[in-house]
C-alpha cells in the first residue's frame, strides 16, 4: 500500500517563507546595485570631464608651463600603462580606473 503524501506543515510554510523574504532580499540588493553603479559612474564621468576642463583651459590660457608639461608626459605614461580588460567587468578594473582619476586629480592639482 503507498504511503500517503504528507500534508503541507508548520516547517514547510516557515521554508516557503524564509524562501520568499530571501528572494524579496536579493531584489532589493539587486536594484541597490544598481543605483550605486549608476552613481559611481556618474562621479567617475565628472571626475574625467573636470580633468578635461582643466586641461582646456591651460591650453586657451596660453599653454603649460615645462613643470605642466612634465606632468601631462606623466598623465600620459600612467594612462598608456592602464591594463584592464572591460569584457571580463572585474571590479579591480573600476579600482584601478578610480586609482588613475585620483592621481591625474592629484596632479593637476598642483599646478
Amino acid at each position: 500500500m503507498a504511503t500517503p503524501s504528507k500534508l503541507p506543515g508548520k516547517n514547510t510554510r516557515a521554508v516557503k517563507t524564509v524562501g520568499a523574504v530571501a528572494r524579496q532580499q536579493l531584489l532589493l540588493i539587486n536594484g541597490l546595485l544598481d543605483e550605486v553603479s549608476r552613481n559611481y559612474l556618474a562621479r567617475l564621468h565628472r571626475e574625467i570631464a573636470d580633468l578635461i576642463r582643466v586641461l582646456e583651459k591651460k591650453q586657451a590660457a596660453g599653454g603649460f608651463s615645462r613643470r605642466e608639461i612634465k606632468g601631462l608626459e606623466e598623465i600620459l605614461k600612467r594612462i598608456a600603462h592602464l591594463q584592464i580588460d572591460p569584457e571580463r567587468g572585474r571590479r579591480k578594473d573600476l579600482k584601478k580606473i578610480d586609482a588613475l582619476i585620483g592621481e591625474l586629480q592629484s596632479t593637476v592639482e598642483r599646478w
